[in-house]
């Protein structure tokens, strides 16, 4: 029950205006690359296009402009090749994670009570 109440309040949070509008690929490249960053791997551009399967590069790549317009990622160049980018997490991405964080830990304490 406590991963539907969090879907639930998932679902109300996406209502506020705070909350950054993404589509579901654009939300399913942030999470997979937060668990990239977290096992504390650099991810370039080039390895993001190709590390969904099911979605080309060419999308990867738009949804990569995407994301950097509303905020959530940098591309940041390698300080030895400039042709090498590195896309990184930004405070707004830790804010949606942050966001999500205390959205499961309610919904947990809704199990618990």
């Amino acid at each position: 029950m406590s991963f539907q109440r969090f879907l639930s309040l998932v679902e109300a949070l996406r209502e506020s205006p705070t909350y950054p509008g993404m589509d579901p690929i654009e939300e399913r490249m942030l999470n997979a690359m937060a668990v990239t960053w977290h096992a504390g791997t650099r991810l370039t551009v080039m390895a993001a296009m190709h590390m969904f399967p099911t979605i080309s590069p060419s999308t990867v790549h738009r949804r990569l402009k995407t994301l950097r317009a509303k905020g959530l990622i940098e591309l940041v160049p390698d300080l030895e090749d400039n042709r090498i980018k590195y896309v990184q997490a930004t405070g707004r991405t830790e804010e949606y994670f942050a966001l999500l964080g205390r959205c499961m830990a309610q919904a947990q304490l809704h199990v618990e009570s």
